[in-house]
């Protein structure tokens, strides 16, 4: 019998759960089901219809495109450590900085800055957000410009509703 030490045994949970729902998913047969090649692919960047609409509605689908995303971020940030006083809160690491600002043009739109310091690194194409309820946003990213992306989202969007969560997890790929 295996005998896995106190100190692991949450890390070996997590890890049992991820290939469990890797190979649920791999062994779906049902309509609509996908391939995990084409999950991997639009971890990479491919616009996929299917993909992002089974991403909707199967959460194991989620957690294994989570995963997948997490091993090839070239950005991850965790949930922030502490609530902050601001409706949308910066965000900071690994030479990166997401921060929210208001429109003055349009009241119902927010600038997303992205500002990655070292330019000479792959810049990101997109932006990932993952929820503590478990919902999952994609926002494409325009190219940089001197290690700054900027872009529009709506103020109302889930993109905005959870950057101003300070338990969201963020991957820039």
């Amino acid at each position: 019998m295996t005998h896995i030490h106190p100190d692991l045994l949450e890390d070996a949970q997590q890890r049992f759960g991820e290939l469990h729902n890797v190979r649920e998913v791999m062994t779906k047969r049902e309509s609509g089901a996908i391939s995990l090649g084409r999950l991997y692919a639009y971890v990479q960047g491919a616009q996929d219809d299917a993909v992002q609409d089974i991403l909707g509605r199967d959460l194991k689908v989620r957690r294994v495109y989570r995963s997948l995303l997490q091993k090839s971020a070239l950005v991850h940030m965790p949930q922030a450590l502490a609530a902050s006083t601001q409706d949308y809160p910066e965000r900071h690491a690994d030479g990166c900085h997401i921060r929210l600002q208001a429109s003055r043009a349009q009241s119902d739109q927010l600038y997303l800055i992205v500002e990655m310091s070292d330019q000479r690194r792959d810049m990101p194409q997109s932006l990932h957000l993952f929820g503590p309820d478990e919902t999952m946003v994609r926002v494409a990213l325009p190219a940089a410009r001197n290690g700054v992306i900027q872009t529009i989202i709506e103020r109302n969007s889930d993109a905005a509703r959870l950057l101003g969560e300070p338990k969201t997890e963020i991957f820039l790929r």
